[in-house]
């Protein structure tokens, strides 16, 4: 634990440059170790000297991504509770930004079939976000959670991009009115004598 401490003290003292391998290695002392604190800091320090971590990184700081999961404060961090977050929740947000990037990554294989679907079929583009995701997550077969990553995409790339109607141009105010139409299921009108008939 001593070796532990110093090494991380050395580099938070020093501009000191070190191989992902070895932030690995002080990241699983660390963890077996429960030192929240010193895992993000040994991350943001990886971070800052241009290292990516690698999924190994990311699957050392998910061992303590858990509410029950203990932690210690053995090793301390100057400044660690000065506007930021706790240790803990930090983890949470790591986890979750690379689970989101790793999800995100993965729906995209699907990205060409749905852009060739909506080129062929352009009033979904006036449905709203999660009519179109369970709309392309059926024709497309894909997953309603691959659907809105997808749809994520084709919003910053502009692909979704709908230019608002001038006044004087009704066209995508008619557009999107009759793709609401064609979205809804065709159901029977009720008469008011409808209820009284029957026998």
């Amino acid at each position: 634990m001593e070796n532990l401490k110093e090494t991380i003290s050395k580099l938070y003292r020093n501009e000191i440059k070190i191989p992902l391998k070895v932030y690995n290695t002080l990241i699983y002392q660390c963890v077996k170790k429960y030192e929240m604190a010193a895992v993000v800091f040994l991350y943001d320090h990886m971070k800052k000297n241009g290292i990516e971590p690698s999924e190994e990184t990311f699957k050392l700081i998910d061992k303590l991504h858990s509410k029950k999961c203990p932690e210690n404060n053995n090793i301390i961090i100057p400044n660690q509770h000065v506007g930021k977050l706790k240790p803990r929740r930090r983890i949470h947000k790591i986890m979750k930004g690379h689970n989101y990037s790793s999800n995100y990554q993965a729906a995209l294989e699907h990205l060409d079939n749905v852009k060739e679907y909506i080129t062929q079929n352009p009033d979904v583009k006036y449905y709203s976000r999660i009519k179109l995701a369970k709309h392309l997550s059926k024709k497309c077969n894909i997953t309603f959670n691959d659907a809105r990553y997808i749809i994520t995409n084709l919003k910053r790339t502009k692909f979704l991009k709908i230019d608002p109607p001038k006044m004087s141009d009704f066209t995508n105010v008619e557009k999107f009115l009759e793709a609401e139409r064609k979205s809804r299921p065709i159901t029977q009108q009720t008469r008011i004598s409808d209820f009284f008939n029957k026998s």
